[in-house]
């Protein structure tokens, strides 16, 4: 299996879908309505499997691959890396907006990077990819179905503007003064495998389609809670 090519939806690939959607739907099912004490522990483990993914993931890109990534490509600035931050900062006490950021942002890219990952081949790079954006996926189930947290319409507009007013500004900064090859929210430039950027003009002014794309998709994200709201009514 490693390092041979990858391919879209085979045999790997799809396993690695059915497992990451087992856990994400299992693990927090089986917790829900458990002990304080378990909760907090699993909590904690989850919260830990993240950081250690967080914190391994830039000395895995700088030493261990065959082909290291530049240093200015591993500072944890993607939005799945922020998401991954926020989980770990909120499963250990911090506020609720950090649930909401990870939860729209997370659902929306973590899922779309695990159907249609950057990745060439089935190696180091292909484990970390996937464990990191499956334990955001992991992550947002078990602080929605186990700790009972939720988004309201509200938070939409609330998470649009922090992205959109607050860190995408910030980002594009960071991308600026590092130079090339940073290209963190791929503002300065399109990922490089197939995606669907390649629809869109060349950033930045992608941002004029994009950015309305990401809102329309937190509300598509949305909408199983706005019908089932308004079913019990």
């Amino acid at each position: 299996m490693f390092g041979t090519p990858f391919e879209i939806f085979g045999t790997v690939h799809v396993i690695t879908i059915v497992v990451i959607a087992f856990v994400s739907i299992f693990l927090p099912k089986f917790y829900k309505g458990k002990a304080d004490e378990q909760i907090s522990l699993m909590k904690k483990i989850i919260a830990g499997v993240i950081a250690a993914h967080v914190i391994i993931s830039p000395y895995k890109d700088l030493y261990l691959l065959a082909n290291p990534y530049d240093w200015r490509e591993t500072i944890p600035l993607h939005m799945c890396d922020l998401s991954e931050i926020f989980l770990i900062w909120f499963l250990l006490g911090g506020p609720k907006i950090l649930y909401l950021c990870a939860f729209f942002w997370g659902l929306g890219g973590a899922t779309m990077a695990i159907l249609t990952p950057d990745i060439s081949h089935h190696d180091l790079d292909y484990i970390f990819f996937m464990i990191g954006h499956g334990m955001i996926i992991v992550g947002i189930m078990f602080a929605t179905v186990t700790l009972g947290n939720r988004p309201y319409a509200k938070d939409i507009i609330k998470v649009s503007l922090i992205t959109a007013f607050v860190l995408l500004p910030i980002v594009y900064v960071i991308n600026l003064i590092l130079g090339e090859p940073a290209n963190f929210w791929y503002l300065m430039a399109k990922p490089d495998g197939a995606s669907l950027m390649d629809v869109f003009p060349d950033p930045p002014y992608h941002l004029l389609y994009t950015t309305p794309l990401a809102i329309a998709v937190f509300y598509l994200i949305y909408l199983p809670y706005f019908i089932k709201d308004n079913f019990a009514k």
